[in-house]
């Protein structure tokens, strides 16, 4: 059985996996993005557009991958889960990423990036390498084989949900009810209050 730490890694890997593809796949819309300020660059409808949609997919994701581990109901969180997401900090990243001035810094540095393996493919001309297809970190089983089952059956639910989350929000927005980051945003709150009890001496 994983650990509670394990758990935490799996969701923060999960859905970092889910903003590195999404960053991927959208960063042509800000071929224009000229720094990572958004107080300091001029901003565009199409990219606030793409963040609203970021903010829907990731919320989505973030409560399939909760959801998975039974780790949320109604939007509160097991007491263990919020103290060791605390101690550990791997979705800190994440669940900054719902404030769009974080958004659009992470969006300049997948361009940097991308303009930097541009000119890298440019002067070496070495083979593409395609990127990791996998939507969910493998859990750590003992069985070999009762961990590949379930890391099958996890690709499988992943893809899926990742469709899922995809429709939704266009389904959403064509009826007028937009998905609002109000787990990501619960999660985060969380963390940060109880960072403020630790650091005040209340726990």
């Amino acid at each position: 059985m994983a650990t509670q730490r394990e758990v935490i890694g799996l969701v923060a890997s999960e859905c970092n996996s889910f903003a590195e593809q999404f960053f991927a796949a959208n960063c042509h819309r800000f071929s224009d993005l000229e720094g990572p300020d958004v107080a300091k660059t001029e901003q565009k409808a199409e990219w606030f557009d793409v963040f609203k949609r970021f903010e829907a997919e990731a919320e989505l994701t973030m409560q399939n991958a909760l959801f998975l581990w039974g780790l949320v109901q109604a939007k509160t969180f097991q007491e263990e889960f919020v103290e060791e997401a605390t101690q550990c900090a791997v979705l800190d990243d994440f669940l900054s990423l719902t404030d769009y001035p974080a958004f659009v810094k992470r969006m300049y540095r997948e361009i940097q990036q991308k303009r930097e393996q541009d000119a890298k493919l440019a002067e070496d001309k070495p083979r593409l390498r395609k990127r990791q297809d996998s939507l969910r970190p493998d859990t750590p089983m003992g069985n070999l084989e009762t961990q590949q089952k379930l890391s099958e059956l996890d690709q499988r639910l992943a893809a899926l949900e990742a469709e899922r989350n995809s429709l939704l929000v266009e389904r959403r927005k064509l009826v007028g009810r937009e998905v609002h980051a109000t787990t990501s945003q619960t999660l985060k709150h969380q963390i940060e209050l109880q960072r403020y009890k630790e650091d005040v001496g209340l726990d």
